[in-house]
C-alpha cells in the first residue's frame, strides 16, 4: 500500500529529526574540557579564573541540558538551578542543584519562586564566578519575574489573551520582555563582574536570541512602544490588565527602565551560543529520506505563517510535487521547519500542528501515495496529549465515512477529536527538546 510505505518513510524521518535535537547529546557533543579551559565552538574560557560555577538551566530541555553539563564539568565546583516544566516530573538531577517544576505555557507560582531564587543568587555573584546559563523552548513562561507594579495574575492573564491572538512568538515575547525583571538581558545585568556563558537550544524562526526564552541573556532591540503597538495590533490592548497598561505607558515616557539595548552588554563577559536549532532537525529529516531513495530538499527551517495557511502551503506542494512525476517519476518529499499561528475561537482541543494537518486533508483527497505531516519537536501541541498528526490522501474520505465534517472542527478550533477518531495523531510524549515544528509533505511513485 503506497499510503502505507508513505506514512513510515514521514514516520522515520521524523524521528530522525528527534534525536538530531536531543539534549544531552547536542550539549555533550559542543560543549568541551581541554585542560582547565571550557570551550564551545570560538569560545574557550580560563576555568582556573573561577571560583565557582553556577548554573541556571531553564527550559523544556533543561533537564537533559543540566545532567550534560554536570557530566562535563564533574570535576569542578558547580552548584545550581534547574527549572521545567511540572509536567515532566523532575527526577533528582544532582544534588549539586535545586530542581522546580514549574507551569507552562502559563506562568504559575512555582515558576515565581524559581525566579526569585534565581534572582537571590545571580545577584551575589563576583568576577571570580561563572555563570553558565542553559536555555531552551518554554524558558519565557517558566522563569516569570513580573515587573515592578505587575502582579503575577497579570502576567497570566496577558499571557493567555496572547497565546490565543494568532501573534508571532516574536510579537508575544516583545510583550513578554518589557513586563520582566529578568528578560531582554536583565538577568545577565544583574551580575555585571560575572562571566556568562550561555548555551541555547531554540525554538524560535531564524534564532532571534532576544525571542528565545524572551532574551534572558540577550541585548533587546525592542521598545515598550513595540509592545503597545502588538497589543493594539491584536485588539488587546483595552482587554490587558490595568497594570499591565499602566507599566507599559510608563516605560514610553521614560519613567521605567528599558530592556537592555544593543551594546548594554559586553560581548566580551557574555556569550551566547545556539547548539541546536529547527534547522538541524530538519537536515537529520532530509538525510533519512536521501538514504531511502528520495528525492528530498529543505524548502526553510525558519518559516513563519498561519496555521490554515501552512496546511494549504504543504496541499500545494503534494500537489506540484505528483505533477512533476507525470514528467520524472521519482519519489519526492518537501520538508520546511518554523512555528505557525493559530488565532482560536473556539474552545475546541488542539493546537497548532493538528490545524495545518487539518487545513490540508480536503486538499490531497485521492492523492494515491501522498502524505503531509506536521509535528511540534516538544511533542505537545497546544491543549491535546498529541504532537501533531499525519494525514495522506485517503484521510478525507475515512473522516466522511464516519461522519466527521472537517468545517465543524476547524470552526471549534478542535483539530485533536478530528485525528483521535481516525487516529491520525502523532503521540510522541513530551520529548525534552524544542526547536519548533517540523512539516513534511512526501510523494511516493
Amino acid at each position: 500500500m503506497p499510503n502505507q510505505k508513505a506514512r513510515r518513510l514521514c514516520l522515520a524521518a521524523l524521528e530522525a529529526a528527534l534525536d538530531a535535537v536531543e539534549p544531552y547529546s547536542c550539549v555533550r557533543s559542543r560543549l568541551k574540557i581541554v585542560g582547565k579551559r571550557l570551550s564551545v565552538d570560538h569560545i574557550s574560557l580560563d576555568l582556573s579564573r573561577f571560583h565557582n560555577i553556577f548554573l541556571l538551566a531553564v527550559g523544556k530541555a533543561s533537564q537533559q541540558m543540566a545532567s550534560a553539563t554536570l557530566h562535563t564539568l564533574d570535576d569542578f565546583s558547580i552548584r545550581g538551578i534547574v527549572v521545567a516544566p511540572e509536567d515532566q516530573k523532575l527526577p533528582t538531577i544532582d544534588d549539586r542543584v535545586e530542581a522546580f517544576p514549574a507551569g507552562h505555557p502559563l506562568p504559575d507560582r512555582e515558576g515565581l519562586d524559581a525566579s526569585q531564587r534565581v534572582i537571590q543568587q545571580i545577584k551575589r555573584m563576583e568576577s571570580d564566578e561563572l555563570l553558565l546559563c542553559l536555555i531552551s523552548g518554554g524558558a519565557s513562561a517558566l522563569l516569570p519575574s513580573p515587573a515592578n507594579g505587575i502582579g503575577l495574575r497579570d502576567k497570566v492573564a496577558i499571557t493567555q489573551q496572547l497565546l490565543r491572538s494568532g501573534g508571532s512568538i516574536h510579537e508575544i515575547n516583545t510583550v513578554r520582555r518589557h513586563l520582566s525583571n529578568l528578560k531582554g538581558g536583565q538577568l545577565a545585568a544583574m551580575c555585571p563582574r560575572s562571566t556568562v556563558l550561555s548555551l541555547i537550544i531554540s525554538d524560535v524562526p531564524g534564532n532571534p536570541l532576544h525571542d528565545i526564552g524572551s532574551g534572558l541573556t540577550a541585548e533587546d532591540p525592542t521598545t515598550f512602544t513595540d509592545a503597545i503597538m502588538v497589543l493594539k495590533r491584536y485588539k488587546l490592548w483595552q482587554k490587558a490588565p490595568s497594570r499591565v497598561k499602566e507599566h507599559l505607558l510608563r516605560g514610553t515616557h521614560g519613567t521605567v527602565p528599558e530592556t537592555l539595548k544593543p551594546g548594554d552588554l559586553s560581548t566580551k563577559r557574555v556569550h551566547n551560543v545556539v547548539i541546536a536549532d529547527n534547522g538541524r532537525a530538519c537536515e537529520a529529516a532530509n538525510t533519512t529520506l536521501r538514504r531511502a531513495g528520495i528525492d528530498s530538499k529543505i524548502l526553510t527551517s525558519s518559516v513563519e505563517m498561519s496555521a490554515p495557511s501552512m496546511g494549504r502551503l504543504l496541499a500545494a506542494t503534494a500537489s506540484q510535487i505528483r505533477t512533476r512525476q507525470f514528467i520524472t517519476p521519482r519519489s519526492t518529499a518537501v520538508i520546511i521547519g518554523g512555528e505557525t499561528t493559530v488565532r482560536v475561537s473556539g474552545f475546541g482541543k488542539g493546537g497548532r500542528n493538528q490545524e495545518v494537518a487539518l487545513a490540508a486533508v480536503g486538499r490531497i483527497a485521492g492523492f494515491s501515495g501522498t502524505v503531509i505531516a506536521a509535528m511540534g519537536t516538544d511533542g505537545v501541541d497546544g491543549n491535546s496529549d498529541a504532537a501533531g498528526a499525519v494525514i495522506d490522501g485517503n484521510t478525507f474520505f475515512r473522516a466522511k465515512k464516519k461522519k466527521l465534517e472537517l468545517n465543524d472542527f476547524s470552526e471549534r478550533n478542535d483539530s485533536h477529536a478530528f485525528f483521535n477518531k481516525l487516529r491520525d495523531t502523532l503521540i510522541t510524549g513530551p520529548t525534552g527538546t524544542n526547536v519548533g515544528d517540523v512539516y513534511l509533505a512526501m510523494s511516493l511513485i
